[in-house]
């Protein structure tokens, strides 16, 4: 492979001429360039340009070459911006073949990264001088340092080749982490990659211990699970799993307890920090409401609407389930026979927007209880899959359960997978 001598490390125009010089000679290789770059990755704003012009006439099923791409430079009117038609045949020139495509466009990205990181440097300097409080400065220093992380390529799949490979997984289950609680599996059969799971309750409804649950049970099937724990410090979740397994069991389990992440920016922080010596297959956040958006926000629901929007877009970057707890307003309390409702989401409809999942927790003996103490309790739970975002396979549904109080367990309730979806 032949090696780009360049050794200025903010931008190469050899790299830049040569990327866009092969997409004109071999449009077949732009499919395989475009998960790496896109335009801004170039330096000189005439490349930015021509690449932008090559990927819209690409998108469109349009036969590439150069009188084509000159056509539709002058239809923008800049041909003569980019330097015309000559240039055009610069770039050609400067490649003889699209063999080493892909380490050009590399290339083209890691000065963007460079410069990327550059400009972090230069706002993270002047961080100390802002008049805002020392939490503040390391808030605003970690998500600018986050920033500047070089970027996944993305994912590129095709109808043709993929749909049926999808479909044939989906219906194997492959692609789906089960919960191992198998009523609620009949449902929705797991958590899939790069989902948002919502799991809301009122107060004392099983939030914690059902999120605990399923995370142990994911955990035996030799997955690696993190645990925000919010609410209730580490110790006690400890405390409560002890009530269902002796101490030598629960050691076999990849489970981490985290307390001291209360922003998106610090849990995605903390992440990248363990998947540098670990595996991270499942995030589970306890919960919602106890976070904040680590900056400004005029008002709670949009604080809520930028939390939501971010532990969804942290999913899909870190391809895996994030199982996000979330409280239900007190207008659940007023209702009749208690049993929740999408819209009782707490503090932002953004949560039922952003969710790929939600599940609705209803014990009718909580409210019995606080009626009436002596009333007898019978333990059911109603999970209720008020949402699933999975086409034609999205079930909705309720998975009924018993709560053991003793070991702070769900159980099927036989037979209780009652589908309405």
């Amino acid at each position: 492979m032949n090696r780009i001598q360049d050794t200025d490390k903010i931008w190469s125009k050899e790299a830049e001429a040569a990327t866009l010089g092969s997409m004109i000679i071999d449009p077949k290789c732009i499919g395989q360039i475009l998960p790496v770059i896109d335009a801004k990755s170039f330096f000189l704003e005439e490349h930015q340009t021509i690449f932008g012009a090559l990927i819209s006439l690409y998108l469109d099923n349009v036969a590439i070459d150069a009188i084509i791409l000159r056509t539709k430079l002058k239809q923008l009117n800049e041909l003569d911006k980019v330097g015309g038609v000559e240039y055009i045949g610069k770039l050609m020139d400067s490649v003889a073949s699209s063999a080493n495509a892909i380490y050009y466009a590399e290339v083209v990205r890691d000065r963007k990264h460079f410069r990327d990181i550059n400009r972090a440097i230069e706002k993270i300097r002047k961080v100390p001088d802002e008049p805002i409080e020392v939490s503040e400065m390391v808030e605003k220093i970690q998500s600018l340092a986050l920033g500047m992380e070089q970027t996944q390529p993305q994912e590129y799949l095709t109808f043709e080749d993929d749909a049926e490979r999808i479909e044939n997984e989906q219906d194997g289950g492959a692609s789906y982490i089960p919960t191992g609680i198998r009523n609620i599996d009949n449902i929705i059969s797991g958590f899939g990659r790069g989902e948002l799971i919502i799991v809301a309750g009122r107060p004392e409804s099983g939030k914690s211990a059902l999120s605990l649950q399923i995370a142990m049970n994911i955990s035996r099937r030799g997955l690696a699970i993190v645990f925000f724990t919010l609410e209730m410090p580490g110790r006690s979740l400890i405390q409560r799993a002890l009530r269902q397994e002796s101490a030598s069991s629960l050691k076999k389990l990849d489970i981490i307890l985290y307390g001291n992440a209360d922003t998106p920016s610090k849990q995605a922080a903390f992440i990248k920090l363990r998947k540098q010596t670990h595996k991270v297959d499942v995030i589970v956040v306890d919960y919602l409401q106890l976070m904040n958006a680590g900056g400004k926000s005029e008002n709670r629901v949009q604080e809520i609407t930028s939390i939501s929007r971010q532990l969804k877009l942290a999913a899909v970057a870190e391809d895996i389930p994030i199982i996000a707890l979330s409280q239900l307003n007190r207008e659940v309390t007023n209702r009749e026979n208690h049993r929740p409702r999408l819209s009782d989401l707490r503090e932002s409809g953004a949560i039922e927007q952003d969710a790929d999942i939600v599940m609705l927790l209803h014990r009718e003996d909580v409210y019995r209880r606080v009626e009436n103490p002596g009333a007898e309790q019978d333990g059911r739970v109603e999970v209720i899959i008020a949402k699933s975002r999975r086409g034609r396979k999205g079930r909705t549904g309720i998975a009924e359960l018993v709560f053991i109080d003793e070991q702070v367990k769900f159980e099927n309730l036989l037979h209780g997978a009652d589908y309405y979806g």
